[in-house]
């Protein structure tokens, strides 16, 4: 199969050619799971990376300038998704020693078991939460966290000023991130 170059899958990408970023994964994706295995140093971990920053690039394509080649922002984009990555897992690494199983149980190590409602749980109680939140706070939150719009696009879509878009979505987080912090 002959690939595209990137400008012509950027160009189909914008109008709205469906295949066109599956094009761009499936030229990439080698040379990203490369880099993100240097970082993992397992090929579980460099497929959550590559498929997390391919995630990224995918939200925020239409930020992408062009100044540098799409392989070079790919590129960064997978750099900066595998430190993010091992950031997170070297920080949950340190919470529990092996040493330590005379003071954790098997039924309280929540690493060694599996609750399948307890993400439900969550996502419910968020979904809850910020259904509470004013209209103009909500749409603000998930314009923006939810559907990947820039501040700048989602204040055209509200018909307000970014300004305004950015307090709007800083007051929906702060009252939905301190009900779920009352919940723990």
């Amino acid at each position: 199969m002959q690939f595209r170059t990137d400008r012509e899958l950027l160009r189909a990408h914008a109008r709205g050619e469906q295949d066109a970023f599956a094009d761009i994964v499936r030229k990439h994706t080698p040379h990203l799971m490369r880099v993100a295995y240097n970082y993992s140093r397992n090929e579980h971990d460099a497929q959550d990376v590559v498929q997390e920053a391919l995630l990224k690039a995918y939200r925020n394509l239409r930020n992408y300038r062009g100044e540098a080649q799409l392989a070079t922002w790919l590129h960064r984009t997978t750099v900066n998704t595998a430190i993010d990555y091992k950031r997170r897992t070297s920080r949950k690494d340190r919470e529990l020693s092996i040493d330590d199983e005379d003071k954790v149980g098997i039924e309280r190590n929540t690493r060694l078991s599996h609750d399948p409602l307890r993400g439900v749980a969550s996502a419910m109680a968020l979904r809850n939460e910020v259904a509470k939140l004013p209209r103009a706070q909500r749409r603000a939150l998930l314009l923006i966290d939810v559907h990947g719009m820039s501040v700048e696009r989602a204040a055209q879509e509200l018909g307000v000023r970014p300004g305004t878009v950015k307090s709007r979505r800083y007051r929906a987080r702060s009252v939905v991130a301190e009900a779920m912090m009352d919940r723990i």
